[in-house]
């Protein structure tokens, strides 16, 4: 599996999208209902046990759109 498919799976179960071309990198928490605070911790605990990695916690609060979350992986050596 590659690294988008990993992201692409826990958004999916996180976020209860409908179709793969629903996802797109400018979609954050205005535009996912889902994303909530319950909904953010979801995806960080998803996305820690998918990457095997641990987050800073200002990481964390940097996370505001899907784009933010591949660039933030990517310091984590995860190439989306």
């Amino acid at each position: 599996m590659t690294n988008l498919e990993k992201l692409n799976k826990v958004l999916f179960y996180v976020f209860d999208f409908k179709k793969l071309e629903d996802i797109n990198d400018e979609l954050g928490p205005d535009e996912i209902e889902n994303w909530d605070s319950l909904g953010h911790i979801e995806l960080i605990t998803g996305l820690e046990e998918s990457f095997d990695i641990s987050f800073e916690v200002v990481d964390i609060s940097r996370m505001y759109t899907i784009g933010g979350i591949k660039k933030i992986l990517g310091k984590y050596g995860i190439q989306i």
